[in-house]
């Protein structure tokens, strides 16, 4: 039965997780019945021409490091300055007010540090006020994120539930939940017939290379190249939008190397992968946990990406290398060694937060009846 609930579900384009995880509740809430549910991109709509620069700085980021690291850390420090930071809070702010007004949210969920949207200072036409919900997708916190004005916030961590403390942020408003994250991670696969769909040999090693959304994680043709010359590896690439990329592997005519533009399965060659290098986003690392393929983290950029590799590698669920030759070397230690492996694997359960979407939406929805 169709439930009674305007929702709002804002997000980003930065990076494809923010709307992955925007999708995920938008889909839990309509399991549940309620079914009008605007996810919107307040970025895009507000300014699209600006939004597409910074979209593509974004990305070239990868290839300044340091000057991403200014920019992650510099803000977090200026974060409570209101006066330098108000060009933020202001951007955006006339497309939601309009938001607002045409489709009277009962709800309004964030995905993105979005600082302008403060639940006490909207207003619907019926002059209520408009709760506002806060799905932190790292396992660190910017202060952009921080406001007391934000009515729950949904975590990943005990350790961010502390930090949030620190920042006056009431414990009764933070939920330790973990990253929403589609459903197909959390079901039982038969692992036998995909083998027999990727045409994997079962009895090789599976190393799984997420190149992200973008496509902008580096040296992967080199390291491909040395990663096949073992013969008892093969190699799945998923080299996302980057279709250059893509055509660079299927051209070296590797027979244990397969590249894979966009998949929506992807889920699917976690599940027969014995570890993957990835970025550390969080979204691909909540995904990680899920399935609990051992991960090596390769060359973050200091800002999220260094923050969550630091995290994973304390709690030695993942390991970090920056250059390609630790990258081999760790892959051979982890396909070599299951002593370590498993090890890596039970440590990755221990931060596992099991259904997340579903633990958010039904505390959505039971905060939303004491309104």
């Amino acid at each position: 039965m169709e439930k009674n609930l305007n929702i709002v579900i804002t997000t980003a384009p930065f990076g494809n997780g923010h709307k992955m995880v925007a999708n995920a509740l938008k889909n839990a809430f309509i399991k549940k019945g309620y079914n009008n549910i605007k996810v919107v991109d307040i970025f895009t709509e507000s300014h699209p021409k600006i939004t597409d620069g910074i979209k593509k700085a974004y990305i070239k980021s990868y290839d300044y490091k340091y000057a991403y690291s200014f920019f992650y850390y510099g803000v977090n420090k200026i974060a409570d300055n209101e006066k330098i930071i108000r060009p933020y809070t202001k951007f955006g702010t006339n497309s939601l007010n309009k938001l607002i007004k045409e489709f009277e949210p009962d709800i309004i969920i964030n995905t993105y540090p979005l600082s302008f949207v403060k639940g006490t200072k909207y207003k619907a036409e019926k002059n209520v006020s408009i709760p506002v919900f806060n799905v932190i997708t790292d396992f660190c916190v910017h202060k952009l994120w921080i406001s007391e004005e934000i009515d729950k916030f949904y975590i990943a961590t005990q350790e961010l539930q502390e930090e949030l403390e620190k920042m006056n942020i009431p414990i009764e408003k933070t939920v330790v939940s973990g990253i929403p994250i589609r459903d197909s991670f959390e079901k039982s696969l038969n692992t036998n017939y995909l083998y027999e769909k990727y045409n994997f040999n079962r009895n090789k090693k599976t190393i799984l290379i997420s190149a992200g959304a973008f496509g902008v994680l580096k040296d992967i043709k080199s390291i491909c190249k040395k990663l096949c010359s073992y013969s008892n590896l093969q190699v799945a690439v998923v080299c996302g939008n980057n279709k250059e990329l893509k055509n660079e592997l299927d051209s070296l005519c590797i027979n244990n190397l397969k590249a894979f533009g966009f998949i929506e399965n992807i889920h699917e060659l976690y599940n027969i992968s014995n570890c993957m290098i990835t970025k550390p986003g969080g979204i691909t690392l909540s995904e990680a946990l899920a399935v609990q393929i051992p991960l090596i983290l390769f060359n973050p950029i200091p800002g999220q990406e260094k923050e969550n590799a630091l995290f994973f590698k304390e709690k030695g669920a993942a390991v970090i290398a920056n250059n390609k030759g630790e990258i081999i070397s760790n892959i051979l230690h982890l396909c070599t060694n299951d002593n370590e492996s498993n090890k890596m694997k039970e440590n990755m359960k221990k931060i596992y937060n099991k259904y997340s979407t579903y633990t958010i939406v039904d505390d959505v929805l039971l905060s939303v009846e004491g309104f």
